[in-house]
């Protein structure tokens, strides 16, 4: 069987981009204290978070 190794970084880093743009042109950038980094890249993370959780049920190693 062997072993294989399944790069999805780049799904991780367009996700994320994709996140961020869209909370920046959305404007919420300028409401607030949104330009706190946290709360700027926030988007970005949860959606990295989702990505990996598909990666790992479509990969069948969720739970173990």
């Amino acid at each position: 069987m062997g072993v294989a190794k399944i790069n999805v970084n780049t799904e991780l880093q367009q996700a994320n981009a994709a996140a961020v743009k869209a909370f920046v042109l959305s404007g919420k950038v300028d409401e607030g204290k949104n330009f706190d980094p946290r709360k700027l890249l926030l988007d970005g993370y949860n959606a990295m978070k989702a990505t990996v959780a598909e990666k790992m049920d479509e990969f069948g190693s969720t739970g173990k």
